[in-house]
């Protein structure tokens, strides 16, 4: 079985977008769950050290608020990381031209290009309505939420709702909707 791994891309964006919040004090509790962020980046992080990362990361940022919303700001950073850089303020700006229906199908396929694990289907229920299941969180459903809402809050979708349910510790749907 192919070890499951964290593109390198992935884990420099997720850091890049927490800028710096980035502390001393975060980079070792970091390196106490093993991923080194000072240390010469390898190509790939192990699927549990990722997960790891991302629940001390949480926990580290935001200690007055339920896990899940923690997890959810971060999802919401990476969008906002992403405005941060050339590509990703050229691209982001495209989003409300393409609208949110294109959008929601581009961040789907988009999660097959962070990691070699995770698989997503898009099942559509109609205009602002559809749902997205996903075989691996890294923990907790908050995370993808969070990209999940920020990606559609910019392609302009209005009243919108990103409810997870069926999380199981690792799979999880998120119900989505949007419009009048």
């Amino acid at each position: 079985m192919e070890e499951q791994i964290v593109y390198r891309h992935t884990v420099e964006g997720v850091f890049r977008s927490i800028g710096d919040r980035l502390t001393p004090e975060l980079r070792a509790k970091l390196v106490d769950v093993g991923l080194n962020l000072d240390a010469q980046s390898p190509h790939h992080t192990p699927r549990a050290i990722f997960a790891d990362a991302l629940r001390v990361t949480a926990e580290h940022l935001y200690p007055q608020l339920d896990v899940s919303e923690g997890y959810r700001r971060l999802g919401v950073g990476i969008i906002q990381g992403m405005e941060q850089t050339v590509l990703g303020k050229s691209l982001v700006s495209m989003w409300p031209i393409f609208g949110p229906e294109r959008v929601v199908v581009r961040i789907q396929e988009s999660f097959s290009t962070v990691n070699n694990y995770m698989r997503s289907e898009l099942l559509t229920q109609g205009p602002g309505h559809h749902i997205i299941r996903v075989n691996e969180c890294n923990g907790n459903p908050g995370y993808l939420r969070g990209l999940i809402e920020a990606g559609l809050a910019r392609a302009g979708a209005k009243n919108l709702r990103v409810e997870p349910f069926d999380f199981d510790g690792h799979a999880c749907s998120y119900r989505i909707r949007w419009g009048g």
